[in-house]
């Protein structure tokens, strides 16, 4: 649930996800102190984790108040950078147990050389509404648990109207491989994200035409920043977004549950 919330010269765009425990403030304006008050305010008692948007200048004020810098996307909002500042009321929630095996899957990542594109004898498919229960199957399948319902194809639908893009591969007539792309014009950025593959159709390079497909028409639209948060146990993701020329700037602890339950997400970014 997004909404809006004011107090003096304050103003938050909050996104409240019960599902994940944790709220997210995705945009705020006015006095930085009063600014951070009122998300302090706005915190439900069932949040583990407060992740906030935050300017480059206002790092510091949150800093001073607990939070600790996770992550960054440069150009995030429309050439200006933005920092992943966070803060966690749930002391178990900020532990990361995973941290030497995920510093070792992306040092791998980074160690290896970009692979370029492979020629594909399938043709890549923007989605409509009549592929929402096609798509709904892929990530339902793929994915025991997801931070969003993709799992309902009324959900997938309900996303298409509001402006995501989905691109898929089918082969032997069904989608084994799918993605998305989630744009915000105002700010000229966009997630590239649900990225799902079909067991038994990894490694034929499908993820990665997919997204250099989204990143050529992001392009075309004038969309300058584009960012997306991958899991931090999954080479195969983390590698096809090095590969694309995407910068790794962090990792956000315990940030959802996804695929084994609440996973630690790396963050990719190209400006």
């Amino acid at each position: 649930m997004v909404f809006e919330r004011t107090h003096k010269s304050a103003h938050v765009t909050v996104y409240e996800d019960e599902f994940n425990k944790r709220i997210r403030i995705d945009d705020y304006s006015g006095n930085i102190t009063e600014v951070i008050q009122l998300i302090s305010q706005t915190v439900p008692t069932w949040a583990e984790k407060i992740i906030v948007k935050s300017r480059p200048q206002d790092v510091s004020a949150f800093m001073k108040k607990g939070y600790c810098e996770e992550a960054h996307i440069k150009g995030y909002f429309a050439g200006i950078d933005m920092h992943f500042v966070t803060r966690y009321p749930s002391r178990q929630r900020q532990y990361n147990k995973k941290e030497p095996e995920e510093e070792a899957i992306i040092d791998g990542v980074l160690g290896t050389p970009t692979a370029g594109s492979s020629a594909l004898s399938f043709p890549i498919t923007y989605a409509s509404s009549s592929d929402a229960l096609e798509l709904a199957k892929l990530y339902r399948d793929t994915f025991p648990v997801y931070p969003t319902p993709l799992g309902d194809p009324e959900y997938v639908l309900k996303t298409m109207t509001e402006g995501t893009l989905y691109v898929y591969i089918k082969e032997r007539n069904r989608i084994v491989a799918a993605a998305s792309a989630e744009i915000n014009k105002q700010y000229r950025n966009a997630e590239l994200t649900d990225c799902a593959t079909a067991e038994g159709f990894q490694g034929k390079g499908y993820m990665r035409s997919l997204l250099m497909e989204l990143k050529r028409n992001l392009r075309a639209q004038g969309i300058t920043c584009l960012y997306t948060i991958a899991r931090a146990e999954s080479f195969g993701m983390n590698k096809a977004f090095h590969d694309l020329g995407f910068a790794y700037s962090g990792r956000m602890t315990n940030n959802c549950f996804i695929f084994s339950g609440l996973e630690d997400m790396n963050v990719w970014y190209k400006f």
